[in-house]
Order: C-alpha cells, then sequence, then structure tokens
C-alpha cells in the first residue's frame, strides 16, 4: 500500500522481489537510475489515491547508464490493465537529451 519510489539506484540489483507486487496505492516513481530494467510483471493496477508531482500516477525520467546511450528498457508491466486516476498523466519521460534540467 502506499507508494513505489525506486531511484537513484546505481547498478543492476536483485529486484525480484517486485515481481509480486499486484497493486499500488498511491504513485510509482522510477527516476534517476542505472539500470536496465524491473521486474513488474504482476503489477495490475496504479490507484494513484496520492500523485507524484500533482499529476501522476507514474513517472519514469532520468533512466540512463553513466556512461553509454542505454538504459532502461523494460518495465515489464504486461498486467497492468490501467490506473485508478482517469484525466492525470500516465508516463512522464522528462531530461533526456542532455538538456540542463
Amino acid at each position: 500500500m502506499g507508494n513505489l519510489e525506486i531511484t537513484q539506484i546505481e547498478s543492476d540489483w536483485d529486484f525480484s522481489f517486485l515481481g509480486t507486487i499486484r497493486e499500488v496505492t498511491g504513485y510509482i516513481l522510477i527516476a534517476m537510475n542505472h539500470f536496465r530494467q524491473l521486474p513488474l510483471e504482476q503489477l495490475r493496477v496504479i490507484r494513484g489515491n496520492s500523485l507524484y508531482d500533482r499529476g501522476f500516477a507514474l513517472s519514469v525520467f532520468l533512466n540512463y547508464p553513466k556512461q553509454g546511450s542505454n538504459g532502461l528498457q523494460h518495465l515489464g508491466l504486461t498486467h497492468l490493465t490501467g490506473e485508478e486516476r482517469r484525466g492525470e498523466g500516465v508516463v512522464e519521460e522528462r531530461g533526456r537529451g542532455g538538456g540542463s534540467g
């Protein structure tokens, strides 16, 4: 229950425990990480009872390795059926392309 925030992870960790999550009542934030995939295959619903940055049930940004151009490639959201808060943004991708912020 609540929010799921995965931020500032330097390399591929064992994220297998995420494979058991079926529902998040708040928001999911995946930001400023240096890994390639997350096993969120069982996640079915993001309720969005609380929203990241006042508008996003799912926010994904600045996920790429320190050296190289290939970053986050797979979230594994194969069973996601939707998010409860209609009319809100679902995915935000910002900061790509080397801009200053």
